[in-house]
């Protein structure tokens, strides 16, 4: 319901600027326009925790960082960050830096909780300590490769994350994760 009233308030500016626009008014009354739905989309994309801050475009926010310095979350993982429940992104956490790429195209962005990965046109998010296993193991780059699935439950109530080359296996108590390759 909430993405659905963020996307209707943000059409709704953007037809509002298109019609001033359309309509011929002034220079001034276009720039008006522009800020104004600038303002509104801003405002909408905002979300609902009152981490984000700034101004964003559609598709991406700035959040700010446990540090104080507001990150840019952006593209592929700001849509999965977006699609996260709010439990999930309170697990997750703030961002600590900007998005990075890696040189074989996959891009990550840490959280303070957790990481949200994208490689091939799709983006998963690993914490907690299976993440902690796989950077181990060197992350992305790594023994294991890409994450290719969120972290899952088990039916004995273990958490599990697969990867391109293995899976990574905890159980709630545990203080350290399973590897089991491929």
């Amino acid at each position: 319901m909430h993405n659905a009233t963020k996307r209707t308030a943000a059409f709704c500016a953007a037809i509002a600027a298109v019609a001033l626009v359309g309509a011929g008014c002034s220079d001034d009354d276009k720039d008006k326009a522009s800020d104004t739905a600038s303002s509104a989309t801003s405002h909408v994309m905002s979300g609902a925790h009152g981490t984000t801050t700034g101004t964003a475009a559609a598709g991406e926010t700035k959040i700010k960082g446990a540090d104080g310095v507001e990150y840019t979350v952006t593209g592929d993982i700001y849509t999965k960050y977006n699609a996260a429940t709010d439990a999930a992104k309170t697990a997750l956490g703030a961002p600590k830096g900007e998005q990075q790429t890696n040189p074989d195209g996959g891009t990550f962005q840490q959280f303070d909780g957790g990481v949200i990965v994208v490689h091939n046109g799709k983006s998963y998010i690993t914490w907690g300590l299976i993440r902690d296993k796989w950077n181990e193991l060197g992350g992305s780059q790594g023994q294991l490769g890409y994450p290719t699935s969120d972290e899952t439950d088990t039916p004995d109530g273990k958490k599990q994350t697969t990867f391109e080359k293995g899976t990574v296996t905890w159980t709630p108590g545990d203080a350290t994760a399973v590897v089991v390759a491929n």
